[in-house]
């Protein structure tokens, strides 16, 4: 190794966010709203929502598995992708989602149009797009 890839290597890793800290920043937000972790957050909306665990794989694509795992086993984790559909699912951001905050407007939208395939994607912006232009025929 040169010297000058073996800089390079060190500088990359320097300047790269430690795990835990990214984990904090997306599961938890800002400290002063931290109340839990995504396991408890979980459970927490399976309870009030009355959700089933079928249900809930089935409309996100998480598989039953990885949401029972996370139900069970204290200290449990999800990956980032699982941790968003999830919270979209409940209208959510994940950092809503973990804070018990309520969703706004613009998340529960943004958390719908997450779910959908590419093609229902597609038709809705189609959708919106005319009642914009109807809007501004008005």
């Amino acid at each position: 190794m040169n010297a000058h890839t073996r800089k390079r290597d060190i500088c990359h890793a320097d300047s790269q966010a430690k795990i835990d800290t990214l984990l904090a920043k997306v599961f938890y937000g800002s400290p002063n709203d931290m109340t839990g972790d995504f396991r408890t957050a979980l459970l927490q909306h399976i309870e009030k929502h009355e959700t089933n665990v079928t249900h809930l794989a089935a409309a996100t694509g998480v598989s039953r598995d990885a949401i029972n795992k996370l139900r069970a086993r204290e200290g449990s984790t999800t990956n980032v992708e699982n941790a968003m559909l999830i919270a979209a699912y409940y209208g959510k951001t994940v950092n809503e989602f973990v804070s018990m905050k309520p969703a706004s407007e613009a998340s529960v939208i943004s958390a719908l149009v997450e779910l959908m395939r590419p093609e229902e994607q597609q038709r809705l912006a189609g959708k919106i797009r005319e009642i914009l232009a109807e809007r501004a025929r008005k």
